[in-house]
């Protein structure tokens, strides 16, 4: 259940999440498997395998989202679609035109969905009412606003919008690689610079110093730090980018040890349990020191009086 990336969106006002109102809220948009006829399809499951759709403790809950997709590669659309147009095309003495060309890939990738095998993908969804926030395990825009679409339609409103700061996190990760980090943050040896002047200069870099001079020389041509490889309080590791999305979670040996030694029996549910705990009560306190190391919340998102 360790989340392996980080997608926060924030509300500006107090929400009134609890677990009878988004058992009720999930419940409308159940997961069911494809037809037939259909490509893909998402709905809700349970994170506990249980009954249950929500998983709750405290004022935080979780909450688990499946996708199911029909496998049809190109490259077999394509060869039918080309056996189908010869065929006509002899058969008729003449040309298919664009238009009946794309009505005839639409009828080819419909006769071969029954055929298509599927794969399931899963997105996991943190919701912390003390904090008004929304955390998915995601890197995937696609998969993030289907998450968030399916809710905000079982619950009737969701006013979330991405996390936002007064500083731009390229201004503070840019900052942090010329001067250093704040206490407790550790700069890896990784990064991404780009020209501020032209956005697809791209320099992606590894295994590099980074208080190299090669890397301080960089900078001063105007480049900016856009991802940046971090190591926090010893806890976990993660990739920040210019968005506040963080990436490549690696929470720290500990703490994985400590959620294994709550649950000797290896009771799934208490297993649950002691995962997002130490998870979410981790990463809620690495968020509110982003926010504070970008100097607080934009100011969209400051709270409401």
């Amino acid at each position: 259940m360790w989340f392996k990336a980080l997608r926060i969106y924030q509300a500006r006002s107090k929400q009134p999440w609890s677990s009878d109102s988004l058992e009720s809220a999930l419940a409308t948009k159940p997961f069911r498997p494809c037809t037939s006829s259909e490509e893909s399809t998402a709905g809700w499951v349970s994170p506990s395998n249980s009954s249950m759709l929500v998983h709750s403790q405290g004022d935080h809950w979780l909450i688990k989202l499946k996708i199911e997709e029909k496998i049809l590669p190109a490259s077999v659309v394509r060869e039918q679609l080309t056996e189908e147009i010869e065929a006509l095309e002899a058969a008729e003495n003449r040309r298919i035109g664009r238009k009946e060309r794309k009505d005839l890939t639409d009828e080819v990738r419909l006769s071969l969905l029954p055929k298509a095998f599927t794969r399931s993908r899963y997105v996991w969804v943190w919701l912390d009412g003390k904090n008004n926030r929304i955390m998915l395990d995601t890197t995937t825009d696609k998969q993030a606003e289907l998450a968030l679409n399916l809710l905000r339609e079982g619950l009737g409103s969701l006013p979330v919008i991405p996390l936002n700061t007064q500083l731009a996190p390229v201004q503070v990760m840019t900052n942090w690689v010329a001067k250093q980090p704040p206490q407790g943050i550790e700069l890896l040896d990784s990064c991404e610079l780009r020209d501020a002047e032209d956005d697809k200069s791209i320099m992606r870099c590894r295994g590099q110093d980074l208080a190299s001079d090669e890397i301080q020389q960089l900078l001063a041509a105007d480049k900016r730090v856009t991802q940046l490889g971090l190591n926090w309080q010893e806890q976990l590791s993660f990739t920040l980018t210019d968005s506040l999305m963080l990436k490549s979670l690696n929470f720290a040996e500990e703490l994985l040890e400590e959620a294994a030694d709550v649950n000797p029996d290896q009771d799934p549910l208490v297993a649950l349990d002691a995962e997002f705990i130490l998870m979410s009560n981790t990463l809620s306190t690495l968020i509110d020191q982003l926010v504070t190391y970008h100097q607080g919340l934009s100011d969209n998102l400051q709270a409401d009086e």
